[in-house]
């Protein structure tokens, strides 16, 4: 099931005016200008930076629903640094994003689109959840992480599918 929306939100040509958009103004702030597309790209590392540093946020956001799940408020302290980690590291890795949005065209820049959507509003998710852990209400935040850590999951296959079907950043040999 997760394949066929996939390839649904390829053939969605209603999402060319936002892909387009977004494809052309990423590729004028990150791509051409070759040193932001030298970092951005990954050619220091040898491959794109966003999978990698995608990682940190994800990793970040999935420990603090885990350990929110225990109750225990012994671990409070964790989860609230563990959920802004990953907001705050969410901000670079969606750069990373946008770049490689940026070198994409077609089907992929659709579903590259609906991936940045998706972890937007992910973030959007876990920074509420964040201010309500702050301010007390953490059955609140529990909710919210947890719709946030399931919308993650949906993003992060749109993020594989962009690779692992489409070969957005693959470079071939």
């Amino acid at each position: 099931m997760p394949e066929s929306l996939a390839r649904r939100i390829e053939n969605t040509a209603a999402l060319d005016v936002l892909a387009d958009r977004a494809r052309s103004s990423a590729y004028d702030a990150l791509v051409a200008r070759p040193d932001l597309d030298a970092l951005l790209g990954g050619e220091w590392l040898g491959h794109r930076v966003h999978p990698v540093a995608a990682q940190v946020p994800m990793g970040a956001w999935l420990m603090a629903v885990l350990l929110d799940l225990t109750g225990s408020e012994k671990h409070a302290s964790a989860v609230d640094t563990l959920m802004l980690t990953g907001c705050l590291a969410a901000l670079p890795t969606a750069i990373t994003g946008v770049h490689d949005l940026a070198t994409t065209s077609g089907p992929e820049t659709r579903v590259a689109v609906v991936h940045a959507l998706v972890m937007d509003v992910t973030l959007g998710l876990f920074t509420v959840a964040w201010l309500k852990r702050r301010r007390g209400d953490r059955r609140a935040a529990r909710r919210l992480a947890l719709a946030g850590a399931a919308l993650a999951g949906a993003g992060a296959y749109l993020g594989g599918h962009l690779v692992y079907r489409l070969g957005v950043g693959v470079d071939e040999h």
